[in-house]
C-alpha cells in the first residue's frame, strides 16, 4: 500500500502512479523475446514481472484484490517455461493521466473522489471523469473500485475462469 495522501495534490498523484501501474507491467516486455502460441504473438515480461503472483503484488501496491485480479487479466498473459508473457497489441488511446480531482467524501476509512483523466498531460485530449473508492488503512491507501471499468481495456471483465 501507498502511504495516505492527506492533500489533494497527493491524491492526484497517487491516482496517477495508480493508473499508470498496469501500462508499466505491458511495456516492460521484451519485444525481442517473442513467441507464438495459436497464430497470437506475446512478449516476455521481465524476472521483476515474471509471475502472476509477482505482477499482482505490484498491483496490489495501488489496487484492491478484484481490481488486480482484472487488471491481470487484462495482460491477456500465457506462461512457458516458468515465465510470463504478455499478448502483444496496442490498447488504443486510454485516458489515464487525471488532470484534475475534487474529493466527493473522507471518512476514517474510506475516500470517494472524481477525477478527470485525460490522454495527455497538457491538454484535455479524451477526457473522462472517473469516480474511485479509496480504502485508507493505517498509514496507507488502495483504490478498492474504479467506475468505467469497461470503457477502459485495463479494467474490462474478465471470464471467471481465465483469474
Amino acid at each position: 500500500m501507498v502511504k495516505i495522501a492527506q492533500t489533494d495534490r497527493e491524491l492526484k498523484a497517487f491516482i496517477a502512479t495508480a493508473e499508470t501501474a498496469w501500462f508499466n507491467v505491458y511495456d516492460s516486455a521484451d519485444i525481442n523475446r517473442v513467441i507464438t502460441v495459436g497464430g497470437v504473438e506475446y512478449k516476455q515480461l521481465p524476472l521483476r514481472f515474471s509471475t502472476k503472483a509477482k505482477v499482482i503484488a505490484y498491483f496490489r501496491r495501488y489496487w484492491g484484490v478484484d481490481m488486480s485480479n482484472r487488471m491481470f487479466c487484462n495482460l491477456q498473459t500465457v506462461s512457458r517455461n516458468n515465465r510470463l508473457y504478455v499478448i502483444v497489441g496496442d490498447t488504443g488511446l486510454v485516458s489515464f493521466i487525471p488532470l484534475r480531482i475534487r474529493v466527493t467524501e473522507r471518512t476514517a476509512a474510506r475516500i470517494r473522489l472524481t477525477a478527470v483523466l485525460s490522454a495527455d498531460e497538457i491538454e484535455e485530449v479524451e477526457t473522462e471523469n472517473v469516480r474511485y473508492l479509496i480504502a485508507k488503512s493505517g498509514t496507507a491507501l488502495r483504490i478498492l473500485n474504479r467506475d468505467k471499468k469497461n470503457t477502459d481495456p485495463r479494467y474490462q471483465t474478465c471470464p471467471l475462469n481465465v483469474r
